[in-house]
């Protein structure tokens, strides 16, 4: 795809998020092409009042790949991309040119990018950020985090396993927050960042997958909540995560994810959310973890992240006589997605009634870590 995608499938897309309040891009992580069109959408939106970006990054990394890109464009995200005490499994390079294009097409006196995730791996990097301010009455309890911190990285290169905050009580976190009453606004997002992705961790090794994902989207909920209220007037917001944190609903593990809310958020002014599923079709490939902090080109026709088979999302969707890239208007199917489905792919049904379109990829390419 380049950098200026046409067409009819194209045109109606565009219309569609213009006239939404909100316009979700539910995505398969990875996809070089995904990366571009989300970039050229929010370019096209921009002159219908969008000025927001959510993505899937932790609050305070958000906020500095934002500065970092206003100060040196596509090097500057690339440059804290490679820092070694910061790292996501978004920090492809597609996705730093996505972030680039975005921060380049926003307002300037404004901050344009929203994380509402959890953190995985950067906390020493949030650590670091938090010890010039620490008051001397929580001292003792930030020298234990960050203490507990570095001897979980440095036991982790001896012997590779989860990061620290995989491993970690939240109550190690927490004791800081308690010891620092009325912190500022960078510190307070950034201890609780640290305390609940702890929580929503130690959440998945007690108890179960589901309870995590409920924990997590409960989180990244919470946090577009926050957002919203701070806001002066009604921003218009897009948002790019992983497909199913954006579908509207119940998501494909029946939770009620962050895709569910900005319908909600949008009718009480009359307004609308647009919801948009991007998926790699035949002969796509995509970026997946490899050992450490890289990637590696699997092809989508193999890659099963839900494990159902034949029957999941990117064999289904497609058709593979397609010339091309296809766009898909879910909502027409709709009145035949009703009740007597016990024959339907449930998954399938889901996807027509939580998202409004779908675009499928034909032989997309992998991103590049």
């Amino acid at each position: 795809m380049g950098d200026s995608p046409s067409g009819p499938g194209w045109d109606w897309l565009v219309q569609q998020a213009r006239d939404a309040r909100f316009t979700l891009i539910g995505e398969e992580h990875g996809v070089a092409e995904t990366a571009q069109l989300s970039a050229a959408i929010f370019k096209a939106l921009r002159g219908s009042g969008y000025s927001r970006m959510a993505i899937e990054l932790s609050p305070i990394i958000a906020q500095d790949i934002e500065a970092a890109a206003r100060r040196k464009g596509l090097q500057g995200i690339l440059d804290f991309y490679a820092s070694p005490d910061t790292w996501s499994p978004m920090y492809l390079r597609e996705e730093a040119q996505f972030i680039a294009s975005v921060v380049d097409a926003a307002p300037t006196n404004e901050r344009v990018l929203w994380g509402f995730d959890r953190e995985i791996f950067s906390d020493r990097y949030l650590i670091a950020r938090l010890e010039p301010r620490v008051p001397q009455r929580a001292r003792e309890s930030f020298r234990r985090l960050k203490e507990a911190s570095t001897n979980s990285w440095a036991q982790r290169e001896k012997n590779p396993g989860p990061p620290f905050l995989f491993t970690q009580d939240p109550a190690i976190a927490s004791d800081v927050r308690s010891a620092w009453p009325n912190p500022d606004r960078d510190s307070d997002t950034i201890l609780r960042t640290l305390e609940e992705s702890l929580a929503i961790n130690a959440v998945a090794r007690t108890g179960t997958a589901w309870d995590s994902s409920e924990r997590r989207a409960l989180w990244m909920r919470n946090a577009f909540a926050t957002r919203l209220k701070e806001e002066r007037g009604s921003p218009k917001v897009m948002m790019k995560f992983g497909y199913n944190h954006m579908i509207r609903g119940a998501n494909y593990v029946n939770i009620f994810d962050l895709g569910a809310m900005p319908d909600e958020a949008a009718a009480l002014s009359r307004g609308r959310a647009f919801h948009i599923l991007v998926l790699p079709g035949p002969g796509s490939r995509q970026a997946v973890l490899g050992p450490g902090r890289s990637f590696v080109s699997v092809s989508s026709d193999e890659f099963d992240e839900f494990r159902t088979g034949d029957q999941r999302l990117t064999r289904v969707l497609s058709n593979a006589n397609a010339a091309g890239h296809e766009v898909i208007d879910l909502r027409a199917l709709r009145p035949l997605a009703m009740r007597g489905l016990e024959g339907w792919n449930p998954d399938v049904v889901r996807t027509i009634h939580g998202y409004d379109a779908a675009v499928i990829w034909k032989g997309a390419h992998a991103s590049v870590g």
